[in-house]
């Protein structure tokens, strides 16, 4: 049954249900996950985060902090904990309202992570002696004359480690130097969708009955993996026809990390700036409005949102704008060392948004290792 098919029956069924009490369950489709590598497969194989200290991730930024301010900002390091458990903690001890403490960006829970953080200064600074130990450390401090908003970084610093590595050596290096000059396409991870697409069907749900969840950030979530989803239809594609990093006809160029886009226009200038890989081909972040894209890219974007017009028309009728993603990704500061034949460690930066199982993916079968993690009252529902 296709997306627009499940979409008509579940309409039919609401409409038939309406005079009962009984509300009608909306049976979500499983939406496919497959999407294509851009290289041949590796036969290499490996595990990553098999403890936290392989996964560490520290936020970028250019902010000049001040000796004094209206908002605390606290470069913060985190393990073992998620962006909205730490949040939490900030807004208890410091005595103000959670949805004043300000973040860029979630990081991962099972992870080394040093991210920033904004707390609002009423008339004294906090004392939040108490929250510093295994969990949290502090690492530097200033002020700032405004509050820290999601998305305002400059990106972020990766150092993973692979553990358990089986497979040529030499493949593996030869693969990453093609990554480093070439790029991989610019997929949302995984994690974007839930666990085995929850959000997706989350969101196909929403969509079909017209109702948000109660926790507006859960419906947040929801509304951005259908969007994400699209996306990736859209580089699938492009990765399929060996177009993901050049222009096809009607391309629109954008930067790497912004969600803006301009026409092609063949002018010197700008294949120069092509060469120098300061611009990208893109794909449709989907929504309202006239899409810049034209002629094969318009087509091409039209009929995914076609083929999945719960998500396409569920988005433009939550009024969000049509927007640009990069549709490939560059990782020129991408270096690697082998510490044993069995362990390599990866380090490279990554634009905000960016996923670094793009790059894992590319490598081989690179799978999650499987741990005993502790399901307690830490674990964040929207996570």
């Amino acid at each position: 049954m296709t997306d627009k098919e499940s979409s008509e029956k579940n309409l039919e069924s609401n409409s038939q249900g309406s005079n009962t009490k009984k509300s009608q369950t909306i049976d979500a489709p499983v939406y496919e996950m497959n999407w294509p590598l851009a290289y041949p497969p590796l036969a290499a194989t490996g595990q990553y985060r098999k403890q936290d200290e392989d996964f560490q991730v520290t936020e970028s930024s250019n902010r000049q902090l001040k000796e004094d301010g209206p908002h605390w900002y606290l470069f913060i390091e985190k393990r073992g904990t998620n962006t909205h458990w730490l949040a939490r903690q900030l807004a208890n001890h410091a005595h103000v309202n959670l949805k004043d403490i300000g973040y860029a960006g979630l990081k991962d829970r099972h992870a080394i992570t040093r991210q920033w953080f904004s707390v609002p200064i009423n008339k004294n600074v906090p004392d939040l002696g108490a929250m510093w130990g295994d969990e949290f450390t502090l690492l530097r401090s200033g002020f700032y004359g405004a509050k820290l908003k999601r998305g305002a970084l400059g990106g972020n610093r990766f150092r993973l480690t692979l553990r358990d590595v089986s497979g040529s050596i030499d493949a593996i290096n030869q693969r990453l130097e093609l990554i480093r000059q070439r790029g991989v396409p610019n997929y949302f991870g995984p994690q974007r969708f839930g666990n085995h697409g929850e959000n997706l069907q989350q969101a196909h749900k929403l969509f079909v009955s017209g109702k948000r969840p109660r926790n507006r950030q859960k419906a947040s979530i929801y509304i951005s993996s259908a969007r994400s989803y699209l996306f990736n239809e859209i580089v699938k594609w492009r990765v399929e026809s060996e177009l993901w990093d050049r222009p096809m006809s009607g391309e629109v160029y954008g930067f790497a990390g912004g969600l803006r886009g301009f026409r092609q226009e063949h002018s010197s200038e700008e294949r120069e700036r092509w060469r120098q890989c300061e611009i990208h081909p893109t794909a449709a972040m989907w929504g309202r409005g006239q899409s810049l894209s034209e002629e094969d890219l318009s087509n091409l974007e039209t009929s995914v949102a076609q083929r999945f017009p719960v998500f396409s028309e569920g988005i433009e009728k939550q009024g969000i704008k049509q927007e640009r993603r990069a549709s490939r990704l560059m990782v020129p500061d991408l270096s690697w060392q082998w510490l044993e034949s069995d362990q390599l460690v990866l380090q490279f930066s990554l634009p905000s948004g960016y996923y670094a199982t793009s790059i894992l993916r590319e490598l081989g079968q690179m799978v999650e290792a499987t741990r005993d993690f502790d399901r307690s009252t830490k674990t964040d529902e929207a996570e």
